[in-house]
């Protein structure tokens, strides 16, 4: 499989983003350090309340099952762990930069179907026993494209949502036809313009391309999951082809009942944490 993709220049429908926020940068880098211990990155959380409150309810939610209530970001950052507080900085920073900007409805849609799509992931991944806190955030960070260009051109992109689901325009075309760049290049482009990993960068790129069987790797696993979030209700738009939630299940090795159920159920709390902390 290719792990890399061309490079090209910065396209003009994303030339006027901010950069990526500092804060997210800082706590990304910390966390990445082998030395760091919870209570520098709880510090350096601290200085974004919006953040702060997030790590805080999360770590509070049932999905971690704390015996009591924890109320530092220290505390925090060690149970969530630190791929998963790097997973989470980088979407918080990513949601902020559109919030003000676009329509709660629009945003909400990709943030719930981003949410759900990463969980997926992570359960596929560890029952195929592959690195699950990349397919974490791979699964979170997959429509980083949808994201930028909506903040760039707020109006303009969730119209052109609105129009595509109306009369079933393919997105891609219809991205490509409006911005000359689809949402899939899109998010590839950010992710390297943000120094994220080459291999997330890829995986973003060709998440829309079609599931492959018996494909153990995964860049497969979050062309599934995007889709059997979509068959379990929390599409973002319209698909250009309908997929069947039994056909995907047909992908996936080892019967994917059960940690599908349970990922659903996952899913459902982290969505009600996360609204609650920081409702779009």
């Amino acid at each position: 499989m290719t792990t890399s993709i061309e490079r090209r220049e910065a396209p003009w429908a994303l030339r006027l983003l901010p950069p990526f926020p500092a804060i997210a940068n800082r706590i990304l880098a910390l966390a990445s350090q082998e030395s760091v211990g919870a209570q520098e990155v709880g510090a350096l959380i601290r200085l974004d309340p919006s953040f702060s409150a997030e790590v805080l309810s999360f770590a509070n939610s049932a999905l971690f099952g704390a015996r009591c209530k924890v109320t530092s970001l220290t505390q925090a950052v060690a149970l969530l762990g630190m791929n998963r507080v790097k997973s989470m900085a980088t979407f918080v920073a990513v949601n902020n930069l559109v919030r003000s900007a676009v329509r709660a409805a629009a945003l909400r849609k990709v943030w719930v179907h981003s949410v759900v799509t990463a969980i997926i992931a992570e359960a596929a991944a560890n029952n195929c026993r592959l690195d699950s806190e990349f397919a974490y955030t791979a699964g979170l960070l997959h429509n980083l494209g949808i994201l930028g260009l909506m903040s760039a051109y707020p109006e303009e992109y969730t119209r052109m949502l609105e129009v595509s689901d109306d009369f079933g325009f393919n997105l891609l075309h219809t991205e490509r036809d409006l911005f000359d760049i689809d949402h899939c290049e899109a998010g590839a482009f950010l992710a390297r313009e943000w120094n994220f990993p080459e291999t997330l960068a890829v995986t973003i790129a060709r998440h829309h391309e079609e599931p492959a069987a018996n494909d153990l790797s995964i860049g497969n696993i979050i062309k599934l999951s995007w889709r059997l979030t979509d068959a379990l209700g929390y599409a973002a738009f319209s698909p250009a082809k309908d997929w069947l939630f039994e056909d995907l299940l047909a992908y996936l090795p080892q019967a994917p009942d059960s940690w599908l159920c349970q990922s659903a159920e996952i899913a459902r709390e982290t969505i009600r944490v996360r609204l609650a902390a920081s409702p779009l």
